[in-house]
């Protein structure tokens, strides 16, 4: 059985001291801002063909993913209707 007394009987502890809190002996350095850039540099013009064989290359990946995720669909779906041992 679990003693469920929680202090009764007993007198109660006085407070531990506490520790007083540190003072840093050395100050902290000042805050640098960096200033942020006022114009961006301008994007490339010449970006049709990297943009096209990035678009399709994620389409193609995009595609993989599909086939992968109902392959595994069916995995999962003939896996729970085997009856098992």
């Amino acid at each position: 059985m679990a003693n469920c007394s929680h202090g009764r009987g007993r007198s109660p502890r006085a407070a531990a001291p506490q520790p007083a809190p540190v003072v840093p002996t050395t100050p902290e350095p000042p805050v640098r801002r960096w200033p942020h850039p006022v114009e961006c540099s301008p994007a490339p013009r010449d970006l049709g063909p990297t943009l096209h064989y990035i678009r399709c290359a994620l389409s193609y990946q995009n595609q993989l993913l599909a086939d992968i995720k109902s392959l595994l669909q069916q995995l999962a779906a003939d896996g729970d209707e085997t009856p098992r041992p």
